[in-house]
């Protein structure tokens, strides 16, 4: 698998580039999927439209700021390419934490329940992942070690990191989120599926939790193959920057799974108490 030229063609000498169709291409289906999800789930779909300008909005600037400060060893010495997005480098947890916000304002303002809409919006921002992480195949990075394996990718020789110069063919890491992701994504479609079937019997933040945890622990399993992830010193050695957030990020799914299970198991034993 190879790519020569990140652009896909040029209007009036305006270059567009791959990685902004694929990246638009997740949004769209995105927000279709959570469009239709929501109908499913008996909520009114007009709802996601009203809500994507402000979704759009939040989850780029977070993806942009959180990729910015991991990277900033980088950054601070190229600080022309802070706001370079055609470049690449969008943090999909800046993306969801931007978002996540983004529905906390939304909700408040539209008194919708949070926990059901954050579940409503988990299978679509995955499937986005799994698309978007084909923006990263275009422009060749994201990419892991050097390996001889069948699905092996190459890699131009300017775009290999320092150190990896002599070697050709590398893991193609973003394959293997891409693939993880879309079947996370199946995964909580049955979710929501099973919740559809048992209304009322299920707390609301379940499919959103359980993304976030299923999530991290595969990307942070994936992380083992990137050689291009930022890291930072300890006493131990170094540690890559994604293995905290995304430690912070599991245990956010459990407190969140233990908050809205408590929560909805003490509505049940009220309601109970009332019917005797």
């Amino acid at each position: 698998m190879y790519v020569e030229d990140p652009v896909a063609f040029s209007i009036f000498g305006f270059e567009i580039v791959w990685y902004g169709i694929i990246i638009a291409l997740a949004t769209v289906i995105g927000f279709i999927v959570a469009y239709f999800t929501a109908g499913y789930r008996g909520e009114k779909k007009d709802e996601v439209l009203n809500f994507a300008p402000l979704a759009l909005i939040f989850s780029i600037i977070g993806a942009r700021l959180i990729h910015v400060l991991v990277n900033w060893s980088y950054y601070s010495r190229h600080p022309g390419y802070i706001l370079a997005f055609r470049r690449g480098g969008l943090a999909i947890q800046g993306a969801i934490l931007g978002g996540v916000i983004a529905l906390i304002i939304f909700c408040k303002i539209r008194k919708l329940d949070f926990w059901l809409w954050a579940d409503i919006a988990s299978p679509a921002l995955v499937l986005g992942q799994a698309i978007g992480r084909w923006g990263n195949f275009f422009n060749q990075e994201a990419y892991g070690k050097p390996t001889n394996l069948p699905w092996k990718i190459f890699i131009d020789e300017a775009n290999r990191l320092p150190g990896y110069e002599r070697y050709e063919y590398f893991h193609p890491t973003f394959l293997y989120e891409s693939v993880a992701n879309f079947l996370l994504f199946i995964i909580l479609m049955l979710m929501h599926r099973y919740y559809k079937k048992r209304p009322g019997r299920i707390p609301n933040g379940l499919i959103f939790a359980t993304y976030l945890g299923i999530y991290s622990i595969y990307r942070t399993i994936i992380e083992y193959y990137r050689i291009d992830s930022s890291s930072f010193k300890t006493p131990l050695g170094e540690v890559k920057v994604v293995y905290i957030i995304n430690l912070v990020t599991i245990i956010a799914a459990m407190l969140i799974a233990n908050y809205v299970t408590r929560k909805f198991s003490g509505k049940k034993q009220i309601e109970n108490n009332v019917k005797e």
